[in-house]
């Protein structure tokens, strides 16, 4: 004879142990999403206006994080692979410190620049809490794409 289970019951369980898990899922995800970490960058080339197009094209402040956008490319050499890091640099410590940094597809500066090359993943967006970095760092822009290895620093300084 079989034994009879409450269904509401064995319900409840189901979804306490989902709930669970998903929680849990939900906080590794943020807790891998804001990894600071500093970065070796000895071996960048350093670069500049003329030899790269960059731009830090807005920094946000909302509650405890701070939110920052932009590009780099470089003119005439299509973005084939994305791969561009921001970085904070602490001038008091000379410590570059990795950002989470996610590269966005934007065709806007391919339409902009009109010159037949594809920069539609140059641009890329950070959202780091603030207290992960010192105050008063520079932001740079660490551009790996197409197999590079440039640091571009810039004149932005993320206060908060």
């Amino acid at each position: 004879m079989k034994d009879q289970y409450d269904k509401g019951k064995v319900s409840k369980i189901v979804l306490g142990i989902f709930l669970v898990c998903a929680v849990s899922y939900l906080t590794v995800l943020y807790g891998l999403n804001q990894r600071v970490k500093i970065v070796d960058v000895s071996d960048c080339e350093i670069a500049d206006e003329t030899t790269m197009q960059y731009k830090i094209e807005k920094i946000e402040y909302k509650r405890n994080y701070i939110k920052i956008s932009g590009y780099a490319y470089r003119q005439g050499i299509s973005v084939d692979t994305a791969d561009t890091v921001l970085l904070a640099h602490d001038p008091t410590t000379d410590s570059y410190y990795e950002l989470p940094t996610e590269n966005v597809k934007k065709t806007k500066l391919s339409k902009n620049a009109d010159d037949g090359f594809n920069y539609d993943y140059a641009e890329f967006q950070s959202v780091v809490r603030s207290k992960k970095i010192p105050g008063g760092c520079r932001a740079c822009i660490w551009y790996r794409g197409n197999g590079e290895n440039v640091l571009i620093p810039t004149e932005e300084v993320l206060y908060y």
